[in-house]
């Protein structure tokens, strides 16, 4: 068992303390539904009636060990959210890696727009999501659920289970379970309706939803809802002036030390990719200079008509970046021109019919579909050495010599030279992603009698997936359309079509100018002939077939023995194509590849709870439970080698209550994550990134990247230990408060990952051998690929304290104040390998190529004032902590900084933040009884306040943790009758 150092120990020992002394809000334990929750909604606690789940398969007289929140369907109503991911992401539980706002993060298999669920930032394919206790079938190819797939307006309550779980529900429950329970009881009508848009008139939002519920005859209902959402999003960096005027991080030069390694800094922009087409020196001219050393023919560009003239450098210079220099531009990047929030548009139904056929037997029935769609851009081509040959027709004259680049090479003997451009001309390509569920389940219920229960369903999921890459570039093509020669009419064509050879003959090659801002007819057919489009299609199939048995077996003293036990089966198989330039790798950016794999899963489970003791002076209750899990998996693909294997989880906690207002809990357990489709068999694509080089002097480099899939991954193994306790005082005032603190412990061993360019080199330097092997250079050292597949890494751990706690004041005989407070610490957030750990923890900053951290403390606080039935008012706050912004980088501000080393920064500070969010409602009586609509208006980020001012992996800053659209106003109405 994982043991506590001294300051875990010292900290525990400290909040125990304080919660002791802090009274807190009562709760009977009753059966309920499938997860087990610490905290009633607050319309429960109103109404003293408090929800109580178990947290495992069993419906238990007592509160399992498993530490559990729950999030009611009030809170998307006090935030007034929109879907059900907005408001979970709040939640400090959560890191919201995958949102229309982390698009350009790489998501699972182009898949933008989507809200995928991350519990503790272990990764959302840690994450296990639930609808109903079942499995929902995956959006993408990683096997992770999309919740915009499912209608807000129909969400009874989210209970998430923040500890391992994969004993009781299976595979991916690594970092806990999130359990989505619709609202299958619904009588009557809901509407809601809602707009907003940002102070700068932008991530425009519409959102309207629907729902009813029928009672047919005396046994059955129906419940049909649905809704609609359109986000325009936020579209480039310009748009905000954090971003217009923001941070990049230029390296220093090799040879120079009286630098940092890395520098972060604002007015830096892109030189040798400059959109107008830069004259660039070879390697040697940056070695020991703040400035490169130029010949005569380096560092010419051209005004938009091609005009040469002498390119204005600033006052630090590497190979990508200049610092104070000239600009295509404020907020003009040619590597990160990518939207802040990705546009999308989102609509979903469920219908859900419930039928008592007789009083033992409850047949159900649910359907559900789902359509999401967002756009992203690809990068658009950069070459930083196009080789322009002498003859080239294209080449600009000057009646100054030392511009006149003939008069330049015929001086210096050279037949060619080299010149950077970002081709803005041609533009970046579109990214188009439709996807497309389809649900359905079947399900029974049994009341066996003599309290013992019986349930299975048998569920059908197809989810169909389409990424349109529009106008890509095809770096062939563009790199024969940059290389040409005049005719003997001087006639510029294509160099291939003009010389010795007919075996490389293009017809269809049109010329392009790259001096200058290219424009007119030529040039439009020219770029119609390096573009062309692409299109990636999976299609993801799911059967599941489960049946359980829950029951008391024998009386003991201090209550029933209970057990559980059921089978499932579960087969999910994914089938993609793409066409022939996107499987082939010719696109420059935003390739895909065919997907071929299927995975079979048999397992079985068996699950128990044993009170020890009751109503005794030494304990209200004690009680211990178990569950064990063996799960067999058939891995096959039309592509790769079939394999099969075999793993058994286990989980074993315990509960003691010394008297009804305290309980402690413990538990631990064996988790697993089997590799998915994707990782196993999934596409193999191209990209290409920026790092820092440390065997070359930090050199800053854009670099080859291959990323995909591992067909020999074996499951990751997660041990996780939690212990913790729960304060419920019962009656007076003091029954008002309610609190609970828990800490956790995970271990998880080969962990599946992606490492990211830059971490692979920086370990690589350290001395890590596999990161080594995953690195390719040339006979100069320049490094011409990184492969950065899934591998299992050595280990990954996550070691932290949950708190929550939520209070209710009553104001006079109709008012009262409502207050509920989320808090996570995360103390730890280690990944090891072969050199030694790297601590995340505390790093909220975003730098491409390395894996995202996680704040070490995050607050989210929620106050409703609610004065009468006619009126409330909401305040919510998140906080987020000061931290760093790259954990493989030592800050002056930091020990052990030390400027001639490769982790040198000039800072690694990041500034806190937090946000106040203001909602008021106002109910009004639209019918004969008590039935109202009720009218909102709200302000998100009332404030305004931007992110921190860093570089980020999508040039936006880390849009995983901070808001990037700034204030924003919304109102809406619903009505309920």
């Amino acid at each position: 068992m994982p043991r506590l150092n001294g300051g875990w120990a010292t900290s525990l020992v400290t909040l125990s303390a304080c919660l002791l002394a802090t009274p807190v809000l009562a709760q009977d334990a009753e059966p309920a539904e499938e997860l087990a929750t610490d905290t009633p909604a607050p319309e429960a606690q109103a109404a003293n009636t408090p929800i109580v789940v178990t947290g495992s398969r069993i419906a238990s007289g007592f509160n399992a060990p498993t530490p559990v929140q729950v999030v009611g369907a009030e809170r998307l109503q006090q935030r007034g959210a929109s879907n059900i991911g907005e408001a979970l992401n709040e939640i400090p539980a959560f890191r919201s890696t995958e949102t229309p706002a982390s698009s350009g993060l790489s998501p699972a298999a182009g898949y933008v727009g989507g809200r995928i669920l991350d519990l503790r930032g272990l990764g959302s394919v840690r994450t296990l999501t639930l609808v109903d206790g079942k499995r929902f079938v995956p959006s993408t190819t990683q096997a992770t659920v999309d919740t915009n797939m499912l209608p807000s307006i129909l969400l009874s309550r989210a209970e998430v289970v923040t500890g391992g779980a994969s004993a009781v529900y299976g595979s991916d429950a690594v970092s806990g379970v999130v359990n989505l329970i619709l609202d299958r009881k619904l009588t009557g009508y809901r509407f809601n309706a809602q707009v907003g848009s940002s102070e700068y008139g932008d991530n425009e939002v519409w959102q309207f939803g629907g729902a009813g519920g029928w009672q047919i005859g005396s046994t059955a209902n129906l419940v049909v809802g649905g809704e609609y959402e359109s986000n325009s999003g936020v579209d480039r960096c310009v748009d905000r002036d954090w971003c217009r005027y923001g941070m990049i991080n230029l390296s220093r030069n090799p040879g120079v030390t009286d630098l940092p390694t890395n520098n972060i800094l604002a007015g830096v922009y892109p030189w040798s990719a400059d959109y107008e087409g830069v004259t660039t020196p070879p390697a040697s001219a940056y070695t020991g200079n703040r400035v490169p050393t130029l010949r005569p023919i380096d560092g010419i560009t051209f005004s938009r008509d091609g005009t040469p003239r002498r390119y204005q450098f600033g006052s630090l210079v590497n190979s990508l970046y200049s610092f104070g220099g000239e600009t295509d531009g404020a907020g003009e990047n040619i590597y990160f021109d990518f939207p802040i929030v990705s546009p999308t548009k989102r609509w979903n139904a469920a219908a859900l019919l419930t039928w008592d056929v007789t009083p033992a037997l409850t047949v159900s029935l649910t359907a559900n579909y789902g359509h999401g769609e967002g756009r992203h851009r690809a990068v658009g081509y950069r070459n930083t050495a196009l080789v322009i040959q002498q003859d080239n027709p294209f080449i600009p004259r000057s009646s100054d010599p030392t511009l006149d680049i003939p008069t330049l090479l015929a001086q210096s003997g050279a037949t060619s030279f080299t010149l950077g451009k970002g081709f803005a001309d041609i533009g970046p390509a579109d990214l188009i992603s439709k996807n497309d569920v389809y649900r359905g389940v079947l399900g029974l219920e049994y009341d066996l009698g003599n309290g013992w229960r019986a349930d299975a369903y048998y569920q059908f999921g197809r989810n169909e997936f389409r990424r349109d890459l529009v106008g890509g570039v095809v770096t062939s093509r563009i790199l024969k359309a940059v290389d040409a020669v005049a005719l003997g009419d001087g006639t510029p064509v294509c160099r291939v079509n003009a010389d010795a050879s007919t075996t490389n003959d293009d017809p269809n090659c049109v010329p392009i100018n790259p001096f200058g801002f290219a424009q007119g007819s030529t040039f439009a057919a020219a770029a119609d002939y390096v573009r062309d489009n692409g299109y990636q299609t999976n299609v993801t199939t799911q059967h599941v077939a489960a049946a359980n048995i829950t029951g008391s077996v024998v009386e003991l003293p201090a209550g029933a023995l209970k057990i559980a036990a059921g089978v499932e089966y579960r087969n999910d198989s994914v089938k993609g194509d793409a066409d022939e330039l996107t499987r082939t790798g010719q696109f420059f950016s935003g390739g895909g590849s065919i997907i071929s794999g299927r995975i079979e899963v048999i397992e079985g489970y068996g699950e128990t709870e044993i009170p020890l003791l009751a109503d005794t002076s030494f304990a209200e209750e004690l009680s211990v439970s178990a569950a064990i899990r063996r799960t067999q998996y058939s891995r096959s693909s039309d592509l790769h080698p079939s394999s099969s294997l075999g793993v058994t989880t286990w989980k074993v906690g315990g509960i003691w209550a010394p008297f009804d207002a305290l309980r402690f809990r413990v538990t631990r357990s064996r988790d697993i994550r089997a590799p998915n489709i994707s990782e196993l068999f999934g596409p193999n694509t191209r990209a290409q990134g920026i790092l820092n080089d440390p065997q070359r002097g930090g050199v800053q480099t854009v670099v080859p990247i291959t990323l995909g899939s591992n067909a020999g991954l074996v499951p990751e193994k997660a041990d996780t230990f939690t212990v913790g306790m729960v304060l419920q005082p019962t009656g007076g005032f003091f029954g008002r408060f309610r609190a609970s603190v828990d800490y956790y412990d995970i271990s998880i061993k080969d962990a599946i990952s992606t490492l990211g360019q830059q971490n692979i080199v920086s370990r690589c330097f350290d001395g890590d051998p596999l990161s080594c092997s995953l690195i390719t250079r040339d006979g100069d050292g320049v490094i011409t690929n990184v492969v950065d597949t899934f591998q299992n890494v050595n280990e990954l751990i996550a070691r932290g304290i949950d708190f929550e706690l939520s209070y209710r004041q009553p104001l006079g005989d109709d008012n009262a104040l409502n207050l509920r407070v989320f808090a996570s610490h995360m103390r730890d957030l280690i990944t090891v390998d072969a050199v030694g750990p790297t601590q995340r923890a505390g790093q909220t900053g975003l730098r491409g190529g390395t894996p995202p951290g996680i704040p070490d403390w995050t607050i989210d606080a929620n106050a409703t004032l609610d004065i009468g039935s006619d009126f409330s008012f909401n305040t919510h706050v998140r906080w987020i902590n000061k931290g760093f912004y790259n954990a493989a980088f030592v800050g002056a501000e930091q020990p052990g900084y030390d400027i001639k080393s490769v982790t040198s920064s000039s800072t690694n500070a990041m500034p806190s933040r937090t946000y106040f969010d203001v909602l008021a409602t106002y109910r009004i009586p639209i019918g004969p009884t008590d039935q109202r609509a009720a009218l909102y208006v709200g302000i998100d980020n009332m404030f305004n306040v931007s992110p921190p001012n860093f570089p980020g992996a999508n040039g936006s800053g880390n849009n995983v943790l901070f808001n990037p659209v700034g204030r924003f106003f919304k109102m809406g109405v619903r009505v309920n009758y």
